[in-house]
């Protein structure tokens, strides 16, 4: 080995609870500020919140021609097993 850490990606998962949790905080957000609190550039944040929409974890509102993300109902559900699961295997040892 070189000395340095290994390097840990984070999991599909983890990054769609990042940016759930992030929207979840400020209760609407724009994606300038979901990219900031997620840590995620543009490429990656893209093709995920096309994804969010469509499982209905997240609602588009536009205001002020400037678009806005919400969690709906579905999304405080998946964010709340997500977290039960995360902290039962990481009781474990593993994570996710």
């Amino acid at each position: 080995m070189n000395g340095k850490p290994a390097r840990r990606y984070r999991s599909n998962a983890s990054i769609i609870a990042d940016i759930l949790e992030a929207v979840k905080e400020e209760e609407r957000l724009g994606k300038t500020r979901i990219m900031q609190k997620a840590n995620l550039s543009t490429d990656r944040l893209e093709p995920r919140l096309s994804e969010l929409i469509q499982q209905g974890l997240i609602q588009e509102e536009t205001e002020d021609d400037r678009k806005y993300y919400r969690l709906t109902e579905r999304g405080f559900d998946f964010l709340e097993q997500y977290q039960r699961a995360s902290a039962f295997l990481n009781a474990f040892g593993i994570g996710l």
